[in-house]
């Protein structure tokens, strides 16, 4: 199902012949991507590095980075904002948009009413100094637009930026950011992941060698495998934020390895003794059952013959029937009331 408000920016793109800088996010689904009319005058802007990667092929301008319109070098005559999920992404756009823009430079920010457009609108008010022009579309859509003059007070991005530093088990110092998913907590499943896994080393004669850490997020199950003792670690994710917060995080660590954006390691040809995967629970429109298949299909392509892959889910998700297309033996490693980790080998 194609999003309504980033169709009708996409609608707004192809009507345009001037400077123009789209932002988009997981909102942008393959469809909508290639209603895109490529004209020399249209730069895309996204964190997802998939959306990079089928702009490009598609032959549209587009820069991978963490939202960050600064290092784009350039200012446009109109930006288009379909708003994000997280609010600090949003506001994290809206105040950096006036200086993106050329003179008399026109910003159109949308979004729907449960999604807090109507608030969004009022602050980039207040901040742009000027009223906005605002139009209705289908299903509570709400347009915006705003020729920003007069600037106020920036809106609380929560220091987008900006890493710091979270809780974590054992004390373990760890950097996130915004922009990821649960970006200033550490998930429930990884950590049930973890436990699993330290038993199953525990077990063996010696650590694993290479292990992949499959939608790496900030990089958690990298650092717990690294104290595990395993000699390198591959760490790959599809978001820009989750990239630059893994780095750090191999960094501070001294982790052996590398981090790679990726779209599922699609890229990435070499096979490891161990596969770890929280993979996200959505992305844009793909489903759940989506999703799982394609991390998994992933990993058995990216699991040595004699390897093991650890994956964690939602409890409603049917991990054992998907995983059987594409290894001999799984088994349920560990289970609570919200996550079950399955152990996978061929």
């Amino acid at each position: 199902m194609t999003d309504i408000g980033l169709q009708y920016l996409c609608d707004l793109v192809n009507q345009q012949q001037s400077d123009t800088l789209l932002v988009a996010d997981e909102h942008l689904d393959s469809t909508t991507l290639l209603s895109l009319k490529a004209h020399e005058q249209l730069t895309l802007l996204s964190n997802r590095y998939d959306v990079y990667i089928a702009a490009t092929e598609n032959n549209i301008t587009c820069i991978f980075n963490d939202m960050d319109l600064s290092e784009l070098n350039r200012k446009f005559d109109l930006i288009l904002y379909r708003v994000s999920k997280e609010k600090a992404i949003v506001h994290h756009i809206i105040n950096q948009a006036p200086a993106a823009l050329k003179d008399y430079g026109q910003f159109i920010l949308c979004g729907f009413k449960n999604e807090g457009i109507k608030t969004y609108i009022s602050k980039a008010e207040l901040y742009f100094g000027e009223k906005a022009d605002i139009s209705k579309g289908e299903r509570q859509l709400k347009i915006a637009r705003f020729n920003p003059h007069a600037l106020g007070e920036a809106l609380d991005d929560r220091d987008y930026k900006q890493l710091s530093q979270i809780e974590a088990p054992g004390k373990i110092e760890i950097f996130s950011k915004p922009g990821q998913f649960g970006w200033n907590k550490t998930d429930q499943g990884s950590l049930l992941l973890v436990d699993a896994l330290k038993e199953f080393i525990h077990e063996q004669t010696e650590p694993p060698g290479n292990v992949l850490d499959l939608g790496c997020g900030y990089g958690l199950l990298s650092i717990m495998a690294w104290n595990l003792g395993a000699a390198k670690i591959i760490a790959t994710d599809n978001n820009a934020a989750a990239i630059y917060s893994c780095r750090k995080n191999f960094q501070h660590h001294h982790i052996i390895g590398e981090v790679i954006a990726d779209d599922c390691a699609a890229s990435i040809h070499h096979q490891y003794d161990m596969v770890l995967c929280n993979p996200p629970f959505h992305r844009g429109f793909d489903t759940e059952k989506d999703l799982t298949e394609k991390f998994v299909r992933s990993a058995s392509h990216h699991l040595k013959n004699s390897g093991t892959a650890f994956v964690v889910v939602n409890q409603f998700i049917p991990i054992e029937q998907i995983a059987a297309l594409h290894f001999k033996c799984i088994e349920v490693e560990k289970q609570n009331k919200s996550f079950k980790v399955v152990r996978l080998s061929s």
